[in-house]
């Protein structure tokens, strides 16, 4: 089973961070993890991380689906949260 981390590559960028995710995943999928991170359903991230976060966006593209997330975050916080994730795609 595919989880984010197997699908995805993390990049630093002006803001924070971008998470591309392939479009072998459909993007409604992305969507939901990204909801459950904002409203804190998910435990991928320490609470450390989480207070890091000032924004988080999806953006759909031709190549697959963008997850920015603003705020003072390495790509190596990310990479382990999404490490974290169980959630099949």
């Amino acid at each position: 089973d595919r989880t984010i981390k197997d699908v995805s590559t993390v990049q630093k960028t002006a803001e924070g961070v971008a998470v591309h995710v392939d479009n072998s995943v459909e993007a409604k999928k992305v969507f939901a993890i990204v909801e459950n991170c904002q409203t804190g359903q998910c435990n991928c991230m320490s609470a450390e991380t989480k207070a890091k976060v000032t924004g988080m966006e999806v953006v759909q593209g031709e190549d697959g689906t963008q997850i920015h997330i603003a705020g003072d975050l390495s790509p190596e916080e990310i990479t382990a949260a999404m490490a974290r994730s169980t959630k099949t795609l």
